[in-house]
């Protein structure tokens, strides 16, 4: 209801495991489309909402959660992109993407790669949920994140002091994750103050990007 989205017809399979899955059909209006291979040479990169799902619901399975992380992650889950969408609509940016199975890196890859950009982002301006590093740090890294990185660390230059569990961190595969926008910076503060104004979560500027050099990204502290 939320979303504003009518739920119809569907089936059951019998399984073990409970699954949902969704096939979503509907209109568009071509005058607002954001897509992710428009970035510019200049642009600020934002991301709405903190990192993590995939790590805590990997230690959810293995019991290896607490109750915070648990409560976090689920509220992280069951929040709406749709305020964000708005005001990237009415305020105008140059690209957006989502941040899901790709991780941040794989969706940032894109968008660099389409664009003909790299994107230089710093790991201390990223949020990540309560307990994600810990639990990184020990191992505690779902499958998906783990191929995510290998994946694409051959587009990616990484600083020397940027351990592993890191890395896995910003390559984590996240589930109902937040937007990641590029615009330029002069409507930057116009864009953060909305998003803030009307978010669980503080938005923020991780990086910018800039004329393509021999990597897609590169990761400083």
């Amino acid at each position: 209801k939320k979303a504003e989205v009518n739920i119809l017809g569907g089936h059951s399979i019998k399984d073990d495991s409970p699954k949902y899955g969704l096939a979503v059909t509907g209109i568009i209006d071509n005058n607002k489309i954001v897509k992710n291979n428009t970035a510019k040479s200049g642009d600020v990169l934002i991301l709405t909402k903190p990192l993590g799902t995939g790590i805590i619901t990997t230690a959810i399975k293995k019991g290896l959660s607490n109750k915070k992380s648990e409560d976090e992650v689920i509220k992280s889950m069951l929040t709406l992109n749709k305020e964000a969408c708005l005001a990237i609509n009415e305020i105008g940016v140059n690209a957006c993407t989502d941040i899901t199975g790709y991780g941040l890196l794989g969706h940032l890859n894109e968008i660099c790669s389409s664009s003909d950009l790299t994107a230089k982002i710093s790991l201390n301006n990223i949020d990540f949920l309560s307990g994600v590093k810990e639990l990184a740090a020990k191992g505690t890294v779902p499958g998906g994140t783990k191929n995510n990185l290998s994946f694409y660390k051959k587009h990616i230059k990484f600083g020397d002091s940027i351990k592993t569990f890191y890395k896995h961190m910003l390559a984590d595969a996240q589930t109902a994750g937040g937007l990641l926008i590029a615009l330029p910076e002069q409507k930057s503060k116009l864009l953060l103050d909305r998003l803030n104004s009307n978010s669980k979560y503080t938005s923020k500027i991780i990086g910018y990007l800039s004329e393509k050099s021999n990597n897609n990204i590169l990761v400083s502290e």
